[in-house]
């Protein structure tokens, strides 16, 4: 196998046994079958459900769940069969199981399911995950999905095999099994070109590694191949700078014309083999001309001029005319728009991300009717791009909302498929799971990640996840950030001893935008414009009125807006003097330098920003005054979590 498609199942993850998995009475679990030819044994079983011989795989025993009436009680999670098991914090797990379903009728929500959840000590919950739900009447399915590393806090982890409220029908589960993931020693190679193409100039290479603790750095060495431009394969030695990273660039003018093959191998002392890797890469005679792509400076490039995507999710369309008068350039709609819609965005100057997120097969239930194998995913996407990819509206795909292992073959090949049917458009995946961005690079061009802090966590995070974003994509990848612009409660009632959740507040959204501007993102869609149409939260209570949320969301909009020529100016000269806890960022634009600082922490700090040249005036945007001590240099203060800006020449 020669190419990064082809080795990204073994590249992405292994599936190991050095995590305990265990049950309640220590037997471990992992890598072995969790089924019910012994009986009943660790579960807690609960009306409606049963174990019955003769009803699982191959003749074997089953777990069956089997009503008829649906008005039978049901409370989340009292009602559900569970099994303890013992996992090991910090570690990721997949699980996967067969289910088998009877009159599972979808019109009416019913259907059958696996979830994981850790268990405090007072039997709260601290993170699940669900598989998809298997409904109406099919053979057996294998569902599969991935649990984030057990939190620390977890006493326990908590296997639930049910059906969904008010389901009439029969379900039978069996060959459950939680295995534990490890990744490779060497990942894949990325490239700082966009998709892997590049005419002219150097070209940086980053390989993800996890280097054993076994060895030292100065035990390992990196070697790089690629096809020369004289008909040769040429190498070079590869820097390893740290255990999940090695590092070499390329002239493009050595490269032979057309596509190639650049690899790389780990090795130890002796010349032993510790893992490879390979990508394809491509030169040109000349780059192609594209409607969007990305530049060398991760932004968008629309028509050729750059473009700053500012906008919001939204559920559905609902309120249209109301979003084209705000501050927003872009929009990112489950809905998919017909052609009128499109129309009606691109006649008010509104860029659109089209969603195909859910027509993957392996979805089941949540994708398009249409979309039952992957011959009809392809053709559904391949309908959708015909019908677009001329369109002036249309700005990128959304292909990816947080699904990750369990899906990456499927991720993977929708990727490769927009690269060959439409190279005049990205695509953009989110994730909140940071550990397993890298891996997930074969996946997407453009990444965004979605920390929605507000209460429980401090506005300081939306700095911390985009600097660990930026840093797992080794600074290649753009990132359209999601800012949180909701109400939690719409979602989830109040967790036990967690402060009482709230739309956040102008000033709230103000810094956390700026934050994530100031850390590196080219982009911003917030979330989301139909969750604050919502009237109630899940308690019961009224939410902020949609005016008064949406009048907020239009005041930061707006003055994102004032500033995008600023936004999608190039990179200016690197400043230093500012507290790690800052963002820092700057940009070059009519003779001037424009810095931004961002104080992403709950207290007033006052810092010394130097600069590598002199400057004669420095005017504040917005912000306090900022004070010039030196020829070099200039002194701020900022109040806790205050973003500035400001003019330099």
């Amino acid at each position: 196998m020669k190419t990064i498609e082809s080795l990204a199942v073994a590249c992405v993850i292994a599936l190991g046994a050095c995590a305990a998995v265990a049950d309640e009475s220590g037997r471990s679990v992992a890598g072995r079958v969790l089924n019910f030819d012994q009986g009943t044994s660790g579960w807690r079983l609960k009306p409606n459900y049963s174990v019955v011989n003769g009803e699982g795989m191959n003749g074997s025993a089953a777990l069956v769940y089997e009503n008829r009436d649906s008005k039978v009680p049901y409370v989340f999670p009292h009602s559900l069969p569970t099994f303890d098991l013992m996992l090991e914090t910090g570690v990721y797990y997949r699980v996967s199981a067969m289910i088998r379903t009877e009159g599972m009728d979808p019109a009416k929500g019913h259907g059958a399911r696996l979830c994981l959840t850790g268990v405090r000590t007072n039997g709260t919950w601290t993170g699940e995950a669900y598989s998809s739900v298997v409904r109406g009447t099919k053979d057996w399915t294998k569902v599969e999905f991935m649990m984030n590393p057990v939190r620390p806090d977890a006493v326990t982890c908590r296997l639930a095999v049910y059906c969904l409220p008010r389901s009439v029908g029969k379900a039978c589960f069996d060959d459950i099994r939680i295995e534990p993931l490890t990744k490779p020693i060497v990942g894949a190679i990325v490239s700082s070109a966009y998709r892997n193409m590049a005419a002219e100039g150097r070209v940086d290479f980053r390989v993800g590694l996890s280097v054993p603790e076994r060895y030292a750095l100065d035990e390992v060495k990196g070697v790089y191949s690629y096809e020369g431009a004289n008909g040769t394969r040429d190498t070079g030695a590869a820097a390893v700078t740290a255990r999940d990273r090695a590092e070499f660039s390329i002239d493009c003018a050595k490269m032979k014309m057309g596509e190639g093959e650049i690899a790389f191998e780990l090795l130890a002392s002796g010349g032993v083999k510790l893992g490879g890797a390979v990508m394809r890469f491509s030169r040109p005679s000349r780059m192609p001309d594209r409607r969007v792509w990305i530049d060398r400076h991760g932004r968008t490039m629309v028509n050729g001029r750059p473009f700053f995507p500012l906008g919001m999710y939204t559920a559905n369309l609902i309120r249209k005319d109301t979003y084209v008068k705000g501050p927003f350039n872009t929009v990112m709609s489950y809905t998919p728009p017909d052609a009128a819609e499109m129309d009606f965005f691109h006649t008010n100057g509104i860029r659109v991300i089209y969603s195909v997120k859910d027509a993957y097969a392996a979805m089941g239930s949540r994708a398009p009717e249409c979309v039952t194998t992957v011959a009809a995913e392809n053709a559904y996407v391949q309908a959708k791009v015909e019908a677009f990819r001329r369109h002036p509206a249309l700005l990128a795909w959304y292909v990816n909302d947080e699904c990750t292992f369990e899906m990456f073959e499927s991720l993977k090949g929708r990727q490769r498929l927009l690269e060959r049917i439409d190279p005049d458009h990205p695509t953009w995946a989110v994730f909140y799971q940071l550990e397993l961005l890298r891996d997930m690079m074969p996946t997407f061009d453009v990444i965004g990640t979605d920390p929605y802090p507000i209460p429980e966590e401090p506005l300081s995070r939306v700095t911390e996840v985009t600097r660990r974003t930026d840093d797992a994509m080794f600074g290649f990848r753009p990132m359209w950030q999601v800012p949180q612009a909701f109400d939690w409660g719409v979602f989830r009632k109040r967790r036990p001893g967690s402060p009482e959740p709230y739309m956040p507040s102008v000033e709230e959204m103000r810094s956390m935008s700026w934050q994530f501007v100031a850390a590196g993102a080219n982009g911003l869609v917030y979330y989301s414009f139909s969750t604050i149409q919502h009237p109630k939260r899940k308690d019961g209570t009224p939410t902020v009125p949609f005016e008064k949320s949406w009048g907020d969301i239009c005041r930061v909009g707006a003055e994102l807006k004032k500033y995008l020529p600023v936004l999608t100016a190039e990179p200016g000269p690197a400043v230093t003097g500012a507290p790690m806890a800052w963002g820092v960022r700057t940009w070059r634009k009519d003779g001037e330098i424009w810095l931004l600082l961002a104080n992403a922490q709950d207290r007033m700090e006052t810092a010394e920003v130097a600069f590598p040249g002199d400057f004669q005036m420095i005017r504040t945007e917005f912000g306090p005054a900022a004070e010039r001590i030196s020829a070099r240099a200039a002194r701020v203060t900022l109040a806790p979590n205050q973003p500035a800006l400001y003019r330099i020449k």
